[in-house]
Order: C-alpha cells, then structure tokens, then sequence
C-alpha cells in the first residue's frame, strides 16, 4: 500500500512538473504589452498576442514559415473557452517560456478562460478579455514604448523606419505596423489576408493633431498583422519624440508610441531638452533635479491633508549611440501635446516606466555632493545606491512634529567634488515662487471621456507640465500621462483619449490610486554646467503640486 502510494504521488507530481505554466496577468498583446487591467489592454479578435510563462514548448523557439497555418505548432495548442464554446487560438511562434498566436476571429466576446497545451498536457487555465477592437502599435524597443515601427514613405524602394536620425516631414506618408484592428474580413485567420479596409472606424493623432488616413487594414504579408498609413498633419510639432496613438470605433485608445518630425531631412532638434543630443547622438552626460512635491489628499480622508516632501535625485549616464534612443524621464513630448504609458505594476510605488532607466554605463562622480542654498549647506547622500536619489526634507499639515523642508525659494549652488569619471564642478540653480494651481480644489472626479482642463496663475515665467497616474491595485495595473504645456500659456487642455486608458477608480478606493500632478520649472529650463568627462551637464528645479481625484 505505502509503495503503490509513493509510485502514484511520484507520477503525480511528474505530471505536474510538465504541466504548461502561464504566469498571472501574462497575456497581453504583442505589440503594445498593455496589461489586461487598463481599458485598452483586452485581446481583439484576429490580433496577435503574447502569452508568457514556462514549460510551453520547444526549448528552440519555433516560428510559423508557411500558410495556410496550423492551430497546433510544435506541439503546443491554446484553446479559448467561455461556458460550453471552445476555440482555438493560431500560433505563430512557440518557445518554452512564450508563444505569440492569433485570437481567432470567432472567439466569444468578454472574459474567457485560455489554456496552453503541450503535446496532451493542459496548462492552467487563465482569465483573458476578448474585444473587438483594441490596436497595439510595435516599437522598436520592443517594450510597447519609444519610437514606433512607421515606416517613411520616400519611394516605393526606400521607406525606413522614422527615428531621430530619420525623421518625417509635414504631409508625408507614413505606414505604422500594429494589431488589433479587428476580425478578418472573411473571419478565416490562417490564409495570407488580402489588402482592403476594415470596417473598424480609426483614427489617428500625430502630437495631438489629427491625420488623414490612406489605408487600415491586413497587411499582405502576415496573418494577424495590421498596417494603418497616413499623412503626417500640416501642423504635427516638431520633435525627437512626437507622440502618435491610434483609436478604433471612436473609444480604445493604443499604446503611445513616439516618431521623429523635422522641418527637413535631418537630424532631429529639441531645443528645450539640453539632453535630447546626448540622447540622440549618445554621449556622456549628467542631470541634477531638486525637486519640492506636495500632495493635497482629499480623497478618501476624514479631513484634507497637505503632504509636502523635497528630494533631490542625479542620473549620470555614458549613453551609447542608438538608431531608436529612448528615455522616459528624459524623451518627453514637445510642448502643446501629452504622451501615455500603461504597464503592469504600481508607478507611484516605485515601480519603473519602461525604458525610465536607461541600460548605459553609470558613471562616477564622486561619494556625494553639496547643495548650498538660503537655508544652509546640505550633503546630498543616496537613500538607493547606485541611484543618486536622497531625501531633503519635509511637512505633513496637522502634523505635530515640525516641519524640515529646505527648498525655499532664492539661489542655490550645486558642488560636485568628482569621481573616477566626473571631475569636480559647480553648477547655479534657483528656486522661484511657485505658480498657483488655480482649479485644484474644483477636480474632484474626473470623467474619462471628457476633456480636462488645468488653470493657473502667478506668471509666465515657468514651463508647465500635467502628470497623471491611475493604478488599479486588484489587477496590478497602471497608466500614466505626460502633457507639457506650451510656454506662456495659463491653461492646458488634456484630450480625452489620453484620459482614456486611465484605470476607473474602484468603488473601494484603496484598491485604486488616482492622482493628478501639475509641475513647473523655471522657464529657462535646466541651467546647463561643464565637467571633465561630461558631454552635456544640467541642474534644475521642479515643483510637483499633486492632487487626489476619482477617475470616472
């Protein structure tokens, strides 16, 4: 009895060693990889998608070469099922730890369950959202962000694909490579598509503006693969990193992708961002930020609070050169426009943005540096080594202890005393009066589908930027935006297909972290400094004015 029990364990447990693994919430699509929890992150009939875990497959991935295809590659199967309706997926590439397939056209709208199967052996079953509609666009960093795979229409023997050192003109034609533009025209997925519209209505924005469309629909090579091509606008701006999002039937918006628009053919220019160059053209470079944020929390507390904390934080990087250099931090949208990023997990955690920390060298500048300004000297050590992030001080309203805030306004200088790649230097930065949030108090809860508008007040001395974050803590999923407002203006306007992909606020608010930014530095943006061994040197001051709202 106690052997046959073992032998019977042993198989079982062998048996579920070889059992197909998918990880939680790791379905998504495969160009944008935008989490199943942001409202344009479901899975369209007839788009590619990704499936990621362990013990799917082949430990040599496998690739489809030839129609018509098959619903089984090397062995691995997906089945689709919603109550007593089962469908199988097409796979297109097969590996041990990830297989990208077609959601058939026929699969059953809403939640289903997926399953991979190896040979005979079921994998776990794993909750999927299936839509209609809902494109993602591919990027050359292959993260769902940075500059999208849209090819420069020169001749019909030259169209490469648009980058900082390859950049488009007003009016000329683009051809931007996505999925999820919906069904196949005949429903049948594993043929060669022909060329021809789909009937999904899309549209898509160049740096705001709206762009004339020339074809969306299949494209001729590939099952499963979408091209939408387009005109450039008149009045697209100018930039290394104008964003372009595509939205279908009026109402699920893309991932952001980023394309580079020049006035001629050359190099792009970004005239604002004194790191654009170092980014663009790679170099050896160094930024310092202090920074004085403050949170007005009157969501979801017995009485408002002010929470109000200064840091300070210095990246320095030796940048390679790259034909699709991008940074989050540093790659932002010219001003008059906003950009988006949705990914898994909880931003204001802590938790990275895709591509936030460059994958470059960092370079040494010494154990630490000073920062004198009206209230004293103060060394500026690291609260994350390597990362130079350190705390200043701060206030909580109410709170019986005092305050220890040290970013007053008035002149401050930054001393650095040099490492083993950075020498010394000294840089000048200054805090100003803050400008006025003049409607933060009036936005209470944000309708999605409607523009949003951020007055202030106090001068036109300052540039202005609107960050926001929505989370939904249940399905570990998050969308930020970045608007930057254009210099001089008291008001900006945030379209609704950037609020789009927001995560609504749940009913229970603690599952949910909604939060609105409004952010200005000094007009004359960062103060630039020379150092041996740095190409490009920038300090700079930013008030972050925060403020918690429900998302709708």
């Amino acid at each position: 009895m106690r052997t046959a029990f073992v032998l019977s364990a042993l198989l079982v447990a062998s048996a579920w060693a070889q059992q197909p693994l998918v990880y939680n919430r790791a379905v998504v699509n495969a160009a944008s990889f935008v989490p199943q929890g942001i409202p344009g992150g479901g899975i369209a009939r007839g788009s590619i998608f990704s499936i990621f875990g362990n013990r799917f497959g082949p430990a040599s991935g496998m690739q489809v070469s030839a129609f018509p295809l098959a619903t089984t590659l090397g062995g691995v199967s997906i089945t689709i099922t919603q109550g007593n309706t089962t469908v199988n997926a097409i796979p297109l590439y097969a590996s041990n730890t990830q297989v990208n397939a077609i959601m058939p056209s026929n699969a059953p709208l809403g939640m289903a369950s997926l399953r991979v199967v190896n040979g005979a052996i079921k994998g776990n079953p794993v909750p999927v959202r299936i839509v209609d509609n809902a494109v993602g666009i591919f990027t050359a960093t292959q993260a769902g962000v940075g500059p999208g795979i849209l090819q420069n229409f020169v001749t019909a023997d030259n169209q490469p694909i648009n980058a900082p050192t390859l950049t488009a003109q007003a009016g000329q034609v683009i051809t931007l490579y996505g999925t999820g533009l919906g069904p196949a025209p005949n429903g049948i997925d594993t043929t060669q598509p022909t060329a021809s519209n789909l009937p999904t209505p899309v549209e898509v924005f160049v740096g705001g503006k709206s762009a004339s469309l020339l074809y969306h629909g299949r494209s001729p090579c590939c099952a499963g693969l979408d091209q939408i091509v387009f005109q450039v606008p008149a009045d697209a701006p100018l930039g290394c990193w104008v964003p372009v999002f595509v939205r279908t039937a009026g109402a699920t918006v893309s991932n952001a992708v980023t394309m580079a628009i020049q006035s001629d053919t050359s190099t792009c220019s970004e005239p604002l961002n004194r790191l654009a160059s170092a980014i663009v053209n790679g170099g050896k470079a160094g930024a310092f930020v202090a920074v004085r944020a403050s949170t007005h929390e009157d969501i979801g507390t017995r009485s408002p609070i002010d929470v109000t904390v200064d840091y300070h934080a210095a990246i320095l990087y030796d940048m390679k050169s790259s034909l699709f250099p991008f940074n989050a931090a540093v790659s932002l949208p010219p001003a008059g426009t906003c950009t988006t990023y949705s990914v898994a997990g909880d931003l204001l955690a802590g938790d990275l943005l895709p591509g936030g920390v460059p994958s470059a060298r960092l370079l040494d500048a010494g154990p630490a540096f000073n920062l004198t300004g009206p209230r004293g000297a103060r060394t500026l050590t690291s609260v994350v080594p390597p990362y130079r992030i350190g705390y200043l001080g701060g206030a909580i309203t109410g709170n019986l202890f005092p305050g220890t805030l040290f970013l007053d306004p008035g002149a401050y200088t930054l001393s650095g005393f040099g490492g083993a790649d950075v020498g010394a230097f000294q840089a000048s930065l200054n805090v100003p009066q803050p400008l006025t949030w003049t409607n933060r108090d009036q936005i209470m809860t944000v309708s999605r589908s409607q523009p949003l508008t951020i007055s202030w007040t106090g001068g036109t001395d300052q540039q202005v930027g609107i960050v926001g974050f929505g989370e939904d803590l249940p399905t570990n999923a998050s969308t930020s935006f970045v608007c930057v407002a254009q210099q001089g203006s008291t008001s900006f306007t945030i379209p609704p297909y950037i609020l789009s992909n927001l995560p609504a606020t749940r009913r229970n608010i603690l599952q949910s972290k909604s939060v609105i930014y409004f952010v200005s530095v000094p007009r004359s943006g960062a103060t630039p400094f020379t150092a041996s061994g740095l190409d490009a040197g920038v300090a700079m001051f930013a008030y972050i004015n925060g403020k918690t709202v429900v998302f709708q």
